[in-house]
């Protein structure tokens, strides 16, 4: 396959063992994904020529929407028409959201066909990488904006019954990227980009803390991995604002190289902890509210900032704060469930009832390993340097820019840890009874 590649973009999404081996602290084997990346300005040229040389006798489905369809998908299907190539085109309105009944529709529409390409980012590739599993045909992503770390990664975001859920699906084999596309994305695309990337500051102190406490799974790989490319837009966040072709692209470069975490990890955990959890409950809210959510980056964003507070005020708490609650608070969040979550309840009921054992035993872990957990609590940057940077990059980032209520922010912040069974830091919070407060900080901070 012939390429020219761009100097931001590497060749091949594929970790050297020798460097694998250095960085690791687990000492486990981690499957290395082996992604491709295709970076030219005739990138979707490559492509089609690929996909002749490939799939001349067979068809492929090529996924996109209204948005991505204007980005990128028209001219690739017109470069597959030019190579004759047998494929059926599905567009779905732009608005859409990755949802299990929405993946099954795909997946029907999939018979037959030998080869998945979507167009686009977040909804788009979560459905093109997750059918493509399920059908067990390759995938092929291109990629339109620098808003998501998924591209690379080994899990999709579905909702399933109306919950967020993170499910395995295979990384890409291939990903075709036009510099100049990336480049040109709206600026509210790269600002998501740049929160989404921003959390693994506090979503990798939240596996570490997890990790600590009770499985010990953590790995420092992950994290130097995405550490590599950081300096190019962390640094200077205000050349995101302006559109800085190196800045763009080494965003776009550190979210390929975060999804790669995640798959070397076999979890969302290097990059998604609380923070996260923030804008899964405000999408799966809209339901409820009829409020319509954010760009999930950019929901992430605020989450970052009240994880920086929560650790902040974890850093202050001394042991002799810690108190014996951990049946009484979840016993309150179980209660709590049905006048939250209304008829998605029961769902909700069974991913938190999965953590129910480890946050029982919070009394225990917590006063067993405070000293150390404060070490790494007080690691964390403050909320002041979180929103400083995104600010930066010309995002607001205050609760009525982004259309999020005080009210609905607070329950967020206090109710959003019973959708996902993982330990992250709202769940300490919440025992050690800083939650509330650190909720209450970040709303000022915010409004």
């Amino acid at each position: 396959m012939s390429s020219v590649n761009n100097k931001h973009l590497p060749r091949h999404l594929i970790v050297d063992a020798k460097k694998c081996k250095a960085l690791c602290s687990c000492g486990y084997e981690h499957k290395i994904p082996s992604v491709k990346v295709v970076s030219t300005e005739d990138a979707y040229s490559v492509l089609a020529k690929d996909c002749a040389k490939i799939y001349a006798k067979e068809s492929v489905l090529l996924l996109d929407d209204e948005n991505t369809h204007l980005a990128a998908g028209a001219l690739v299907s017109e470069l597959l028409e030019k190579r004759s190539l047998a494929y059926q085109l599905v567009r779905l309105p732009g608005d859409s959201v990755a949802t299990d009944k929405l993946a099954e529709q795909i997946y029907d529409l999939s018979t037959g066909h030998s080869l998945i390409i979507a167009v686009g980012a977040g909804t788009i590739n979560d459905l093109g990488k997750y059918v493509s599993d399920k059908r067990g045909i390759p995938y092929w992503s291109v990629p339109t904006a620098p808003s998501m770390n998924g591209y690379t990664s080994s899990i999709a975001g579905i909702k399933v019954k109306g919950v967020k859920r993170t499910l395995p699906a295979l990384p890409p084999q291939f990903i075709y990227v036009d510099p100049q596309a990336i480049q040109n994305a709206p600026l509210k695309l790269r600002q998501a980009g740049f929160c989404d990337v921003l959390a693994k500051s506090v979503s990798d102190l939240d596996w570490q803390t997890e990790s600590l406490l009770f499985n010990g799974t953590y790995c420092s790989l992950p994290s130097a991995i995405v550490n590599d490319s950081e300096s190019t837009y962390i640094n200077h966040p205000e050349k995101i604002h302006q559109g800085d072709p190196e800045a763009v692209l080494g965003l776009f470069e550190g979210l390929l190289y975060s999804g790669v975490a995640m798959s070397l990890a076999g979890s969302s955990a290097p990059a998604s902890g609380g923070e996260h959890l923030i804008s899964h409950f405000l999408d799966m809210r809209e339901n409820l509210t009829g409020i319509e959510p954010n760009l999930h980056g950019i929901q992430v964003g605020a989450g970052v900032v009240l994880s920086a507070v929560c650790y902040q005020k974890l850093a202050a708490t001394e042991e002799k704060e810690l108190k014996n609650r951990a049946k009484k608070i979840f016993e309150a969040d179980v209660r709590n469930i049905p006048s939250v979550w209304g008829n998605l309840a029961s769902e909700v009921e069974k991913q938190f009832l999965k953590k129910r054992d480890r946050l029982l035993q919070l009394d225990a872990a917590l006063s067993i390993n405070w000293q150390k957990l404060k070490v790494l609590f007080s690691k964390v940057g403050t909320p002041d340097f979180f929103i400083d940077l995104i600010r930066r990059t010309g995002l607001e980032m205050t609760l009525p820019s982004l259309g999020i209520s005080k009210d609905e922010f607070f329950l967020a912040a206090i109710s959003a840890r019973t959708i996902r069974d993982r330990i992250t830091v709202l769940d300490i919070s919440a025992h050690t009874g800083i939650l509330k407060g650190a909720a209450k900080e970040t709303i000022e901070m915010l409004s």
